[in-house]
């Protein structure tokens, strides 16, 4: 009876072993295929979405001679006209290439007064939001599914917020919400963001 229990708590414990190991080398293997977390300008982002990797990739419009549609893009200033970096902050990222396509966007109200730190509140979901606080809100299947960020939901921090160069960087984490299903939550861990606005619109 003995040896009975100490094979069977021998063998749960194996099983929950290998569980640990493969959930940390998952981890650690997403972690490795997103750009690192710098303070240099290096027009970087990357975060985990839902358990998949995200960065933005670039695609090339449909309509002949239309170009490429750049996949990371940030806006500053109050209507987006004032480029002094210190207004109204928005980034939005697309990823057109792997599946599902999912697509990314992050506003913070004002940079006035240096605020480092943000606490993610609940979005309205519009690209053209004029929400008094920072929020986040993810699009998935070329928007089939909308999720938003919610009271809480997460925050951003600014490790480098450098307006005379334009140099912005820092991380995020945030759940959200499907607008349609309050119940359907993913999450967004890892997020890294390592932006130069002189350049990275060019």
């Amino acid at each position: 009876m003995k040896t009975h229990y100490f094979k069977h708590n021998a063998t749960l414990l194996g099983i929950c072993l290998f569980i640990v190991t493969t959930c940390g080398c998952t981890k650690e293997s997403l972690q490795k295929q997103l750009p690192p977390i710098t303070q240099t300008g290096a027009n970087t982002f990357g975060a985990i979405v839902d358990g998949r990797v995200f960065v933005p990739k670039d695609s090339y419009s449909s309509t002949p001679g239309g170009g490429r549609v750049k996949a990371l893009e940030v806006l500053v200033g109050h209507d987006f006209f004032d480029t002094n970096g210190n207004d109204k902050w928005f980034i939005s990222t697309y990823n057109y290439k792997d599946s599902p396509e999912t697509y990314i966007y992050i506003y913070i109200p004002t940079l006035l007064n240096n605020p480092m730190n943000h606490l993610i509140q609940e979005s309205d979901g519009s690209e053209k939001s004029n929400l008094s606080y920072p929020h986040i809100y993810c699009l998935i299947k070329k928007g089939q599914y909308q999720y938003r960020s919610y009271n809480n939901s997460g925050e951003l921090n600014f490790s480098r917020l450098d307006m005379i160069n334009g140099i912005y960087s820092g991380t995020f984490n945030v759940k959200l919400k499907n607008k349609d299903d309050s119940t359907d939550i993913i999450e967004i861990t890892d997020g890294r963001f390592d932006i130069n606005l002189n350049t990275i619109n060019n």
